[in-house]
């Protein structure tokens, strides 16, 4: 069985070395991960260290200042990220010292452009699947193609996020009931995800091939084990074989100015679930909280941030009207 994520706290040097740990763990106890925030709030506390004054370690509206300068020639989203984390850690410390300065959401013009996924169209996707299955193999692992072109297609047809599938151990497959346990994800939240009969199968060939490449699988061995066989394939690995399959499959990395991500995937397959929904002409009001509660999501407002309206959606939903409302 899967145990909780541990996340790992970093020791603070400034004079703001007690708040910001108890800011830490004020964000793990509302259930966030913070992992990537937690080695930019170390950077902040190194900033910090040389900027505040020991006796009186005030945030002020020039340090806000000096850590949001530009740094060579990085991007406006850099900063954005750092000016959301200087807002959070501000106003958690306002709420002792009121003279701590809070900078607007748009301090120094700083806009965090808002990301579009670039969602794999019905024909991308099916290409996408045929090239799934014809991966390489590794020159470490035999089973390579089987394993990651496994997980590929997981993460397309049941919406995973890729740390999710990551993590799963062969305790968490059930493939007698069909079912998937994701434990502690997102907010800590756990669920269960149902699969269909052709990933079952799937699922157990891989585990069928790992099994007699790497020996027994024990409960809390990974699904996706790497070549060595004593953890699971890294992210980048995954990433890797992703754009490997991009490219068999005849489909551009960029398309526009969007660049399509492995996250991509999960946004692909929200948009495939409602388009073959609309399909089968039901109610959409009534699916969507599905939709949402399938891919872990707190609420509907998450899900809708996964659907936007693309060529193929767009037909099914002119049609549905049209035979609704075709004067």
């Amino acid at each position: 069985m899967s145990t909780p994520p541990t996340s790992s706290c970093p020791t603070f040097i400034s004079p703001l070395a007690t708040k910001l740990a108890q800011f830490l763990a004020q964000k793990h106890a509302m259930g966030y991960r913070y992992r990537v925030e937690g080695y930019a709030l170390r950077e902040l506390d190194c900033f910090l260290n040389t900027h505040l004054s020991p006796e009186d370690p005030l945030i002020t509206l020039e340090i806000v200042h000096g850590y949001l300068a530009r740094r060579g020639t990085e991007s406006e989203s850099n900063r954005a990220h750092r000016l959301t984390l200087m807002r959070e850690v501000c106003r958690f410390l306002r709420l002792e010292d009121a003279r701590t300065v809070v900078p607007d959401g748009r301090f120094l013009r700083i806009v965090r452009r808002k990301f579009v996924p670039r969602v794999l169209s019905r024909d991308e996707g099916k290409r996408f699947l045929q090239a799934s299955i014809k991966l390489p193999r590794g020159k470490t692992s035999p089973v390579r193609d089987v394993v990651l072109g496994t997980a590929l297609r997981l993460l397309y047809l049941a919406g995973l996020r890729a740390g999710e599938l990551l993590r799963l151990t062969y305790a968490d497959v059930d493939l007698d009931a069909a079912l998937l346990h994701i434990r502690h994800s997102k907010f800590d939240k756990s669920r269960v995800v149902p699969i269909a009969p052709d990933l079952v199968q799937q699922l157990l060939h891989c585990r069928t091939l790992a099994s007699l490449h790497f020996g027994s699988c024990l409960p809390p061995q990974p699904f996706f084990p790497s070549p060595r066989g004593g953890g699971p394939y890294s992210i980048n690995a995954l990433r890797e074989a992703f754009h490997q399959t991009l490219k068999t499959a005849g489909i551009e990395r960029t398309s526009g100015n969007r660049h399509i991500r492995l996250h991509d995937l999960r946004h692909s397959f929200a948009v495939l679930r409602l388009l073959l929904w609309c399909e089968q002409n039901v109610d959409l009001g009534a699916k969507l909280p599905l939709l949402a509660t399938y891919l872990g999501h707190v609420g509907l407002a998450s899900s809708q941030r996964y659907l936007q309206l693309t060529q193929d959606l767009m037909g099914e939903i002119t049609r549905r009207h049209q035979a609704r409302f075709g004067y």
